[in-house]
Parts: structure tokens; sequence; C-alpha cells
């Protein structure tokens, strides 16, 4: 490379352009030319930067326990926080073939002291990504405890009695109220006190005090108030100042419900832990729903935070097991309950859904129950589903469906006739149902037939290639030249490359009866089994985390603009390390379809 070349190759990375003619040329007379070949380490925290890098051709990733943060390829450079700070929490290892400038460590320092906009950016930049980092901790967590109003913690419903209500009776309306305390209504002055279980106690117990006589005396008066309009953190102030554990909520001066400490605290700590209150405490249907519609906001909050898609997915499903539990002991009689099995299946099963999407659930039903008794509580239980923002499913895969209620002796009938003879949806539904969890009822049912599909004869060749090549059925949208490929500035990348990988390791998994459902667990034990090479199941996880969260980001976005979400993303809205990401995605899912035709045989598969 001449040194003209050399010039314009330095001038297009920023921000070696800020430097003049006499510093560029002095960094050029300081870089040399280096080959490096794949799965080279570079630098990580036990051997810091000697060198910065500056990319001609290849690859490197920026690992952080284990985990791929960063992909750099042609005319970037790294890593400057490493020779400024002689230290580093990151691993470079390069992935694609290298070759590359360096420039040692004492000629970069020099160049940074010579140009103080050189400078400012490796710096400056530093402590700005520093700053941002804490910025959006900020906002995430502290903004959110700043801002969030009384309201928007969970409320719990107030007992009030009057004043001359005997003890005992007042202690049967907090049972029934589920609260624990009670608001004690003076109706001649007007004024309230409070009664909690802990008073109640030293007074009955220990104090000997007539349970059948008026609970007034007991009250403990004033009682502090906070609208709810409010903010949390002043209700948190009014708490530690008054050395209390819960204070009463009002709106326009009206009692509306107590707020507890812990409720208050767990908001901060985990909203989660709220939802799951809610839905323990619910009574009614309306109360479930408005549980359910929270999930947004708790998706919202652990994704600007961060948190990789696989745990939020398992978050989320956790809160939605909660609600089909729940509202499954609300609609069927418990005597009838407890001789089926609710089922859900598919994503659901797997652990892989955050934003709703169409229901996949079944009932297993004990052999000797009568179907016909349970059709009109599987009706209704699909219909309210659909009022919590669960679609109804596209293929009718529902409870309210007769075929997918029914007792236990007809699913295995019918398990046998899709693996003895399928037909045209008989492997669809049994890739399914072989990722279908239990989650409620009696659950030996769903794993009696879980055991029947393991052990199946025809589990074996023949069969498992014809079920493991629905995983070739979407071409993948990259072409020969590594280039995406795009229709309308879209890529489907359920068809693309989420289906395949979830499809393929489904297949392996049925075949090593892997009972573990979620699809990176199913890597992780393939892996386990030296099924899956190490550092492919890695790389594997990776591109299925990385086209989860895109496709996660991108339906949130589309849910906040009010418009319906599928499994389509905007190209025009990556940046370029995001469509890096994209089409390493890609090659990753090319290669699992690859390994799949080899270890399936499906070359020889009509």
């Amino acid at each position: 490379m001449s040194f003209h070349d050399q010039e314009a190759f330095l001038k297009s990375i920023h921000p070696f352009e800020c430097l003049n003619t006499e510093q560029l040329h002095k960094a050029i007379s300081a870089i040399n030319i280096a080959y490096y070949k794949k799965d080279t380490q570079l630098i990580s925290p036990k051997e810091p930067a000697t060198f910065l890098y500056m990319i001609i051709k290849g690859e490197v990733g920026e690992y952080q326990d284990n985990e791929l943060i960063k992909v750099y390829h042609h005319q970037n450079c790294f890593d400057a926080d490493s020779l400024i700070y002689e230290k580093t929490n990151s691993t470079f290892k390069v992935h694609e073939e290298l070759i590359c400038f360096e420039m040692k460590r004492e000629s970069f320092m020099s160049l940074l002291e010579s140009n103080e906009s050189f400078k400012a950016f490796f710096i400056n930049d530093l402590a700005t990504r520093i700053q941002s980092a804490k910025q959006k901790e900020y906002t995430t967590q502290l903004s959110g405890f700043m801002i969030a109003r009384v309201r928007d913690s969970y409320i719990h419903k107030p007992c009030i009695v009057d004043a001359t209500c005997p003890v005992i009776e007042a202690l049967k309306m907090m049972e029934e109220t589920g609260s624990n305390c009670i608001i004690v209504h003076n109706t001649i002055t007007q004024n309230f006190g409070i009664v909690t279980d802990s008073i109640v106690r030293h007074h009955i117990i220990f104090g000997d005090y007539d349970k059948f006589s008026p609970i007034e005396p007991l009250a403990l008066t004033p009682i502090i108030t906070i609208e709810e309009d409010d903010f949390l953190f002043n209700a948190l102030l009014l708490l530690t100042k008054n050395s209390i554990k819960r204070i009463v909520v009002t709106h326009k001066g009206f009692i509306v419900g107590i707020l507890e400490q812990i409720d208050l605290l767990s908001y901060f700590a985990n909203h989660t832990y709220l939802v799951a209150v809610q839905i323990r405490k619910a009574k009614t249907i309306e109360e479930l729903k408005r549980a359910s519609l929270d999930f947004i906001n708790i998706i919202k909050k652990l994704h600007l935070k961060g948190t990789k898609v696989e745990y939020i997915s398992q978050l989320i499903s956790e809160l939605n097991e909660k609600i089909y539990e729940k509202l499954y002991a609300m609609i069927v009689p418990k005597e009838l309950a407890k001789k089926a099995c609710l089922i859900v299946m598919g994503s659901e099963g797997r652990k892989e859904q955050m934003l709703k999407t169409d229901q996949d659930n079944a009932l297993i039903l004990a052999n000797e129950e009568d179907v016909f008794v349970y059709a009109p509580y599987m009706q209704r239980y699909t219909e309210i589903l659909i009022d919590f923002g669960f679609p109804r499913c596209e293929g009718n895969i529902m409870v309210s469906n007769p075929y997918w209620c029914k007792p236990l002796s007809a699913y295995q009938k019918e398990i046998s006739r899709w693996m003895d003879n399928p037909q045209k949806d008989d492997y669809m539904h049994l890739a399914i149902f072989i990722d279908s969890i239990a989650v409620a009822g009696d659950a030996t049912l769903l794993q009696t037939l879980k055991e029947q599909i393991f052990n199946h004869e025809n589990q074996r060749d023949v069969f498992m290639a014809n079920f493991a090549k629905a995983a070739l059925l979407f071409p993948t949208p990259i072409s020969m030249f590594m280039n995406l490929i795009v229709e309308k500035n879209q890529i489907d990348v359920k068809k693309g490359g989420i289906f395949p990988i979830v499809q393929g390791v489904r297949a392996l998994a049925m075949q090593l009866q892997i009972e573990k459902t979620p699809t990176v667990e199913r890597i992780r034990a393939l892996k386990a089994l030296r099924v899956l090479d190490e550092n492919f199941a890695e790389a594997l996880i990776e591109a299925f985390d990385t086209l989860l969260n895109l496709r996660s980001r991108e339906r949130l976005r589309m849910a906040e603009m009010g418009k319906e979400y599928n499994n389509m993303i905007q190209i025009d809205v990556l940046n370029q390390l995001e469509l890096d990401l994209l089409k390493d995605s890609f090659k990753i899912v090319n290669t699992f379809k690859k390994f799949l035709t080899h270890h399936f045989k499906l070359a020889f598969v009509q």
C-alpha cells in the first residue's frame, strides 16, 4: 500500500481526519501492517492492548463474560480505551482472517497530546459512553422512582369499619377484604383511625381486650394519608419519617386504598413482583385482566436496561403462566380442574414469547371425564383470554376447539397416527405439542403423552428426517456475497432465521429425548451431549438472541405507534453494527441448515 493509499485510508477512519498534515504523516510513519489468523486472541483482561488496531480486511469480535457485545470490521479501529487506561474488561478475538494496521501505544499517546480534537474524541467519547450508561441506569431505575405516582404501585383494597363495630366482626371483614389493617371511621367526629394486625394481637392476646367490644379504642390516630396522584417518592419519605409500614391512599380526600411499604420498595426493585402480587390477589376476572395489561411496561423497562431477550421472555412467560393458571382456577370448578391438565404450546411452551401473540393451548382430560362437561368452560376460557389481549389462534389451536380438548386416550391415539401415518398438518401439530408445558391441573397427563412421543418406535430415521426438513422450508435472506436480501426494505426474521433454528433444534431435541422446551436450553443440552460443537452452539445461541432481540425491538416500536406487529424488521432503522450482526446471524443459520442436512440426511428425503 502506497503512502498516498495509507493517507487516504487513515483519513477514512474517524477521528484521524482531525489531524493536520504533519500529524497525519507522523501517524503514517508509526503504523505497520499485520496479519492474524482466525480465532487469534488479540487483547484480554490479562493481556491489555499494546497496539491500536485499524482494520483493512477481516473481522474482530469484542466479548465480555463470553458474550459478544460488538463486532469490528473494515475501517474500524480498536482498542483505544485499553491503551489509554492500560486495562480492559474485554477480550478481542479474530472472527475472520485479519489484515490491519498497528500503531504502538507510545505513538498513539503522542498523537493524543498533539491534537485536542483527536484527543477529545477518545477521551470525551469514553466519558460520554460512561455517562450515557449511568444516565440510562438513572433513567430506567432512579428516574422511574422519581416520577412514578402512588397509583402506579399496588394499592390494597381498604377495610373500613364503623367505630362501634365489634373487634371480632372487624377482623372477619379484614379477612374477607384480604387486607392487613382496618380503617376505623367515627361517623360523629368524621375522624379516622387505623388498626393493624399487630395492634390486635397486642390488645386481644396480651391485653385481654374483649373481642366483642367496639374496635375504636384500639385505633391509632390520626392516620397518615397521601393522594394517589402524589409522587411515590413522597410516600417513601412519609413512611420513613413516621417509621410506619403502610400509608392510607386517598382520592380527593376519600380513602381508596392502602399502600404497603413492601409493595412500594418492590416497585423499584422489581416491577414484575407487583404484577405477580396483583395476579395472586386477583379475586375477579377484571382484576386479573388489569394485571395482564401491565406486561408491556415490564418488557419496555427490561429492554431499556439491556436485559437479554432470553431472560425477558422467560420472565413474561412465567407471568403469563400465572395468568393462565389463575383464570383456569376462576373458571373451572375445583373437582373438574384437578382431573384435567391445561397446557400451553409453541412459543409459550418454549418460554420465548414476549408481546401477546396467538393462543396455543389445549386441555388433556383424564380418561373417565366427560368432554361435554368441560366444553362450556373452555369456550369461556378462550373468550376471556381474547379479551385480555391474547389473539385468537388462526389455526384454531385453542382449548375451545374439540380437537384440542379431549381425553388422554384420544390424544394417545392421535399421537400414534401423527407418527405412524402423518398427514397434512400432523408434523406441525407434533412440533407445537412437543414444546408444551403444563400450567394447571394434573401434569402427569402431559408427561404420559411426552413419554409416548419419545419412546415411539417410529421415532427414527425417515420420520425424523421429514420432521426436521421443515427447518429448510424458507430461504435464508442473505446472498452468496453476504448481502442481505430485502423486500420493501424489510426482512422476515422468523422465516429467515428464528424458525429454522427453533425447528432444527426441536428436531434434534426430540430425537435425543431432551425434555427441556426453551430453544437455548435445548442447544446447551445438545452441546453437553456433543451433538453440537461447543463454539458453534454458543454462536447459534448468539444468533438466536440477536434475531429475537431485533424482532422484539421492532415489535415494541410498532406497538408504541399503535400499529400491528409481526415478524418483519425495518432495515433502515438498524445501525451498522446491527446490520453486521444480522448478517452474521444469517450466516450461522445457513451453517446450521447444512448441519441438519447432513445429520438427518435430508438430501435423500423427497
